[in-house]
């Protein structure tokens, strides 16, 4: 039987690579893990199931499938996992963070070379962190989704938050719009921690108060309360922290005998599919899903060969504002005040 060594020099690589390609583990690109099994073959190297499979195999954790945009980082995650030979464990609703650590262990009973966790507790502020910290110390590379702790060595992708909020808001200013109110979730999340401060950074000089803020859950109930609540203080528009909650909101306005949006704008988060075919259709803010999923499947792939514990990293995708048929000119009797 062919040695590695024999492999590796007429493959071109080193010996750690043609033994990561046999034992079927993560961190090596797909021309090169193709380029070793055809060599091994042709040496006449019995390549055994591990080799011969699907290639690495991925756990991927998400909150659930209900809310669209979950569902689109899931099928996007795949689909990029795919694209590289690799295979997605995928698992959902992992509630509690007790919850959580006992689909990460069953991760790594189940074998996975990598995690990817989209929204999970590293999101939330000052939540336990040790069943990550244990992820990290075995070797396998984590990738966290939506949300940093300083206190880990993982990889971490979001979406630029600050942006975002800066540039709903700039729209909505150039509107005409002096009230305008922030609906949310929990404000305990890092996601939502990160928009609020943004929002009162912006605000700060708009007027003699603060700009109302509305802290709910991001669903549709959430968004009709909040947007309740909002007009009820004065707002003539809303920037809602999800196209869910935005779809709650406009019903909320229109509970109130007001029209969307030429009594109140409304603004959402994440652009899921059917975003455009709200009535209006809404203008929302279109998370890089794909360009994140991307990230995070080429840092959950693309360590280990020459360590198992990659460095501290941090990346952050610009999202894309989406203008559509929910946000217009505020109120003449609001337009008309001086700023």
């Amino acid at each position: 039987m062919a040695r590695l060594i024999d492999i590796a020099r007429a493959a071109g690589v080193s010996e750690a690579t043609v033994s990561r390609v046999l034992n079927g583990k993560a961190g090596v690109n797909e021309a090169t893990r193709q380029a070793v099994l055809d060599v091994a073959r042709r040496l006449g190297r019995d390549l055994g199931p591990g080799a011969s499979g699907s290639g690495p195999l991925v756990g991927v954790l998400v909150p659930d499938l209900d809310n669209q945009v979950f569902a689109a980082w899931a099928e996007r995650i795949e689909a990029e996992l795919f694209e590289r030979g690799a295979t997605a464990l995928v698992a959902i609703r992992a509630r509690t963070v007790e919850r959580e650590r006992e689909f990460l262990q069953r991760f790594l009973h189940c074998g996975v070379d990598a995690i990817i966790v989209v929204s999970g507790h590293h999101a939330q502020h000052r939540g336990p962190v040790d069943h990550y910290r244990e992820i990290i110390a075995g070797g396998t590379p984590l990738v966290l989704i939506n949300g940093v702790r300083e206190e880990l060595d993982a990889a971490f992708l979001s979406s630029d938050e600050e942006h975002a909020v800066r540039a709903v808001l700039t729209h909505l200013q150039e509107l005409g719009h002096q009230q305008v109110g922030l609906a949310v979730g929990d404000e305990h999340t890092w996601p939502v921690r990160e928009k609020l401060r943004v929002f009162e950074a912006v605000t700060a000089d708009w007027g003699e108060r603060p700009q109302p803020v509305s802290f709910t859950d991001f669903s549709y109930a959430g968004g009709y309360e909040a947007a309740r609540d909002l007009v009820d203080r004065g707002a003539t528009a809303i920037l809602c922290g999800s196209d869910v909650m935005a779809a709650g909101a406009l019903e909320g306005v229109r509970s109130q005998g007001l029209s969307v949006p030429r009594d109140v704008s409304v603004a959402g988060y994440d652009d899921v599919f059917w975003a455009s075919l709200t009535s209006p259709p809404l203008t929302t803010v279109r998370q890089a899903v794909g360009s994140i999923a991307r990230a995070a499947v080429r840092t959950a792939l693309g360590g280990g060969e020459d360590s198992r514990r990659p460095a501290r990293t941090e990346v952050v995708v610009r999202p894309q504002l989406i203008v559509r048929g929910s946000t217009a000119a505020a109120p003449e009797e609001a337009a008309s005040m001086v700023w």
